[in-house]
């Protein structure tokens, strides 16, 4: 037996062992390298070894300056997970729900980065300790002084007699009559208008330009002549009384 001979193994167990080693290392290796790290095998056998791994499309190989070198092929072997272990295989709609799953996720984060952006915008508006103790310390200033006041007019008594009370009340009664007098009196003369112009109140209104107490939400007068009226009996009961 050759010297050859006596260093061969089986031809699959030897394919795999280069394949192996080429596919681990993931470079350029010649023959001599194979041989060098495999030294158990042959030159011969080395040769056919990687020249069958070639034609099998196992390995990648290109002849340079009579040398051929071989190496991985990038799309052989699974992919491997950080464990070493092969990952599945993944087709199209495998990769389309990863891609939907991470666009959920994507929309999730964004979300809460809005929210989260929007509460600090929130608490960055709002005051700080030292201007709340501030504010407070002259609103309470404020207080004392209006409490002051208040004890002031308190020790004084009433500050309006009742005729002065009821001269107000009787300028208010007839104000707020001399109100809706003119508002009668308005009312009459537009309806007439309308009547003969055969227009809509609102397209006579554009016409002329008026405003109503309505359209600028101004509240009515409270009616307080029966207030006036009262104090006007009791006022008389009270001479009576005396009277008598």
């Amino acid at each position: 037996m050759s010297k050859n001979q006596g260093k061969t193994t089986k031809k699959d167990e030897a394919e795999e062992t280069i394949l192996n080693y080429i596919n681990k290392h993931n470079r350029p290796f010649n023959s001599l390298m194979i041989e060098t790290a495999h030294p158990m095998m042959g030159k011969a056998q080395i040769n056919k070894l990687l020249k069958s791994l070639a034609e099998q499309d196992k390995i990648a190989s290109k002849e340079n300056n009579r040398t051929v070198l071989y190496w991985k092929k990038q799309s052989v072997g699974p992919k491997l997970d950080k464990e070493g272990y092969p990952l599945p295989e993944e087709n199209v709609d495998d990769l389309k729900r990863k891609v939907d799953m991470f666009k959920k996720e994507h929309d999730s984060e964004k979300e809460t980065l809005d929210q989260l952006i929007k509460q600090s915008k929130t608490l960055l508006d709002q005051p700080t300790n030292e201007s709340l103790a501030k504010e407070i310390k002259e609103l309470m200033n404020d207080n004392d002084e209006m409490e002051k006041k208040l004890k002031v007019l308190q020790s004084k008594g009433s500050g309006c007699s009742e005729q002065e009370k009821e001269k107000l009340i009787a300028f208010i009664v007839k104000a707020r009559a001399d109100w809706v007098k003119r508002k009668r009196i308005f009312k009459e003369a537009l309806d007439a208008i309308l009547e003969r112009s055969n227009k809509k109140k609102k397209d006579l209104q554009e016409d002329i330009g008026w405003e109503t107490d309505e359209d600028l939400k101004i509240p009515m007068i409270e009616d307080r002549s029966k207030l006036l009226n009262n104090n006007s009996n009791n006022n008389n009961s009270f001479k009576r009384y005396k009277r008598g």
